[in-house]
């Protein structure tokens, strides 16, 4: 053996190291493969240094108990087949809204239940719907979209699926392609997702957080005409993007949030601009949080009233 290539690893190096990029876990079928001794296996789970999880799938005692760690343990339980799906798919995404830790997989039909705690979802998923975030076998953003379109509220779904839009995790075209190929008649929640992507197929029309989501909600709502996101608008100041905006009556729509005069500098420059878009004869509506969670009725009276003026 040359000096450069050096002594293999032990197979319990082996097995520390494949089990640190897994969450500190790992199966009795890769710990074999490896070259642990069944003896071995044995003896680690008889003396407390490895604890079993499911059948055939181990845990080193000292690793950290995670969402993350029981997610990935109840995939592999299920064999290559098993993957993250529905709300856990959308939770391991961070999509908006999706923060409970539930443990939910999909599996061939063939797969016995693991464990009670475990949600089982009898499917196959094509290569083309599965990839990994942190080690975890999971389904892609747009494949997630469409599984949980039937069972969250068309609210949630509108959410997560502007969240996943913002930050470029899918497109509407993939999202299309998805529902083509899997979005069959009579599925439930896909007319639903069809309808969301429909308002949203072209340029400007993603709202920019979840406040401009549940404001446009809102006004639509109320029948109010549709607005324009991210409208441009060329001032004094240079350009001004407007989050809302009717162009026809120059009527606009702030959706402030938590950002609004959230510094000396930021109260200055919104004044400024405020002012160069009225010097334009632009009418602007501040709408806040609490006033969009509270008083509602205030805000589209508001655009309704300006709009007929």
């Amino acid at each position: 053996m040359s000096p450069a290539s050096g002594p293999k690893p032990e197979p319990a190096a082996r097995l520390s190291r494949l089990a640190a990029n897994q969450h500190g876990i790992f199966t009795r079928s890769q710990a074999l493969s490896l070259g642990v001794p069944r003896s071995t296996i044995a003896r680690r789970l008889a003396g407390g240094v490895w604890v079993q999880l499911f059948p055939g799938v181990y845990a080193f005692a000292a690793s950290p108990v995670t969402w993350r760690r029981s997610l990935l343990s109840a995939c592999l339980v299920s064999g290559p087949s098993g993957v993250a799906s529905h709300r856990a798919a959308a939770s391991l995404w961070e999509l908006a809204g999706f923060t409970a830790r539930v443990i939910e997989v999909s599996v061939p039909r063939s797969c016995k239940r693991a464990r009670a705690d475990v949600v089982h979802r009898p499917r196959l998923l094509p290569r083309a719907d599965v990839t990994r975030v942190d080690g975890i076998p999971v389904t892609t953003v747009a494949r997630t979209l469409v599984d949980i379109a039937g069972d969250v509220r068309i609210e949630a779904l509108e959410e997560a699926l502007d969240d996943a839009l913002r930050r470029r995790l899918t497109s509407i075209r993939q999202l299309w392609r998805c529902l083509e190929r899997v979005g069959t008649s009579g599925r439930t929640g896909t007319a639903r997702l069809r309808g969301l992507l429909a308002a949203r197929d072209g340029p400007g029309t993603v709202p920019q957080s979840v406040f401009e989501t549940r404001l446009l909600r809102a006004i639509h709502a109320a029948k109010l005409p549709r607005p324009e996101l991210q409208f441009p608008v060329e001032t004094g100041m240079g350009r001004a993007l407007l989050d809302f905006a009717y162009p026809n009556q120059r009527v606009a729509i702030e959706a402030d949030g938590f950002r609004w005069h959230s510094s000396r500098l930021r109260w200055d420059h919104d004044r400024e601009r405020r002012n160069a878009l009225s010097v334009l004869r632009w009418k602007i509506i501040h709408a806040t949080w609490s006033q969009l969670r509270d008083r509602p009725d205030e805000i589209v009276a508001a655009v309704r009233a300006l709009l007929a003026s």
